[in-house]
């Protein structure tokens, strides 16, 4: 039995320094399986945080940095592994660096005035939009592309989310920030066009925004492991 290396040393590189454990290689016939321990695994998943461009006093979160070329295109790779019914792969991306962010700040500005009735409207909720995309290293607006008639929609956006949440992890092994960011405004027919998500029902999902932390990576504030029992049935 053979096993392909180059992957395994693949899956090395692209995981979280320390996580740099051990790897079970599992080869069958000539077609080998490579499968992280599942202690790894659950270490990536615990560790994955949300954190936004801005803290809660509005200043930068993220470090000015740029975020290499390459680390996106993996990124966006792992996302597209996401799990998809009628393997349709809905998920897109629109991705938004350097001066595009600015174009985005502006566009969402825009936006939010122009279809807002005065007494909807926000100035706080209207300066956070602007500073998300402001003080991001990239943006990735998410859109979900409709196969009509092939899948319920429902199903679509799941897979969508699927995606996000690859990409989430994988950006956690690359020890950045992240945060899907959402709002009504971006699934707006304008926001939509803007953003490249043409199709009719198509819809943009948010915007996931990235970025190297400026601060001490958060700790955990979900619950305890022990408070899954409160939301699990088991039926033997």
């Amino acid at each position: 039995m053979k096993i392909d290396y180059l992957r395994y040393s693949n899956l090395r590189r692209s995981g979280y320094n320390h996580l740099h454990k051990r790897y079970t290689i599992i080869a069958i016939s000539e077609s080998p399986l490579i499968v992280i321990n599942l202690e790894q695994i659950t270490e990536l998943i615990e560790h994955r945080r949300t954190i936004k461009p801005i803290d809660a006093d509005g200043e930068p979160n993220y470090l000015d940095k740029s975020i290499p070329q390459k680390t996106l295109e993996q990124l966006l790779e792992n996302a597209n592994w996401a799990p998809t019914h009628g393997l349709t792969e809905p998920w897109r991306f629109t991705i938004f660096q350097d001066l595009a962010r600015d174009n985005l700040a502006s566009k969402l500005s825009q936006t939010y005035t122009q279809h807002l009735l005065p007494a909807d409207f926000s100035q706080a909720k209207h300066d956070k939009l602007i500073a998300y995309a402001k003080h991001t290293s990239a943006a990735i607006a998410l859109g979900m592309q409709r196969h009509v008639g092939k899948i319920p929609v429902e199903e679509e956006v799941i897979a969508v989310a699927c995606a996000v949440q690859n990409l989430h992890l994988a950006a956690t092994a690359a020890q950045l920030g992240g945060f899907w960011s959402t709002s009504p405004i971006y699934d707006l027919p304008e926001m939509r066009d803007y953003f490249g998500f043409a199709g009719s029902e198509d819809r943009c999902l948010g915007i996931f925004y990235l970025g190297y932390p400026k601060n001490q990576w958060p700790t955990r504030k979900r619950t305890t492991l022990s408070d899954i029992a409160k939301k699990t049935n088991w039926r033997n």
